[in-house]
């Protein structure tokens, strides 16, 4: 498996803060979704591919780790890459958080993707498509 590492730089905006005055456990959720998505799309696996194949990888699994916090203004690297393939229909993606200024991972997290069916949403068997467009990047 080609595991290249999609990177997305991001700066912490006010928004993403809680009341404590470091971001919020759901930013990070939100980083995960955000950086798979357009890892996806670098790759040419776009809306269009998922309706014409009935197939989309959805979320079936999270497991997150925070390391340390961020605060309003930290520039971020958001990286993922693809996992290992589980059985027909499910696969993982990892994702790292890297606060730039002192080159400290503050988070990290495995999700476990499975492959469903866009109109009955069961599981279905991961289509070449979504893999090979991994691997020929």
């Amino acid at each position: 498996m080609n595991n290249k590492r999609f990177i997305l730089d991001h700066q912490v905006t006010e928004a993403e803060l809680d009341f404590l005055g470091h971001v919020n456990n759901k930013a990070y959720l939100g980083w995960m979704e955000m950086v798979a998505w357009k890892h996806a799309r670098s790759v040419g696996i776009s809306r269009e591919m998922q309706e014409s194949l009935n197939r989309i990888l959805a979320v079936y699994e999270n497991h997150m780790q925070y390391h340390a916090s961020c605060y309003l203004g930290d520039k971020l690297e958001i990286i993922t890459w693809i996992g290992e393939r589980q059985g027909c229909c499910k696969r993982l993606r990892h994702f790292e958080i890297i606060r730039q200024s002192d080159n400290k991972t503050v988070f990290t997290a495995t999700a476990t993707y499975v492959c469903i069916d866009l109109k009955t949403h069961q599981p279905k068997r991961i289509p070449n498509e979504f893999i090979d467009s991994y691997l020929s990047t």
